[in-house]
């Protein structure tokens, strides 16, 4: 297949990795151990982030948490990889990323972004072909259960403004869920302070 690695929003591309990466699936994220009513998801748009944990993230913030999620399709997004850990990782994400994570003596929870049908779970990321890690650290959580979700330097201003769609269809889908979700600055749903939120 001719393509540009770096045409992350392209669905050729996005089947293409997740048909490479579904024969590795040993893990998918119905067997991470998780049974907590609380979550804090946190994004690479804030330098610092409440202390709480259990805690989701992007690989790219590079802060300790419990599960690192990613839908990036950019092979530069392996470089992101830098814990070990555990990572939830879509079926579509290039395959150097499942090979740093397993380089790093990390595992690997495998879901499907909902328009791919490869017998797994599903996540809704966003609005298709726009996937964003943020969103389906979100979507991660409400589907483990999680009832109070509170997100920290997730702002899908600028250029991240293509996200907003898949914004409303995940916040969508955590109402129906019975998922409340907060946030620490107020951009993207009600504005807690940590301190509120952790009374709950």
């Amino acid at each position: 297949m001719n393509y540009d690695p770096t045409d992350q929003w392209n669905p050729d591309l996005s089947k293409y990795n997740s048909e490479i990466n579904i024969k590795d699936v040993e893990c998918t994220i119905d067997d991470l151990k998780f049974n907590q009513n609380k979550v804090l998801v946190c994004g690479r748009g804030a330098k610092n982030h409440p202390k709480f944990f259990p805690r989701f993230s992007v690989p790219t913030v590079n802060i300790d948490s419990d599960v690192y999620v990613s839908v990036d399709m950019s092979p530069d997004n392996s470089l992101a990889i830098r814990r070990k850990g555990s990572y939830a990782l879509a079926t579509n994400v290039d395959p150097l990323v499942p090979k740093r994570v397993n380089d790093l003596g990390g595992s690997v929870y495998w879901f499907s972004p909902d328009y791919l049908n490869y017998g797994i779970p599903k996540l809704v990321c966003g609005k298709h072909p726009y996937d964003n890690s943020g969103l389906a650290a979100i979507s991660l959580a409400s589907y483990l259960n999680a009832k109070q979700i509170l997100i920290s330097g997730i702002k899908l201003d600028g250029k991240y403004t293509i996200f907003s769609e898949g914004k409303d269809i995940v916040f969508n889908n955590l109402n129906k869920n019975g998922t409340k979700i907060y946030s620490t600055d107020g951009i993207l749903a009600d504005k807690i302070t940590f301190e509120l939120w952790e009374k709950l």
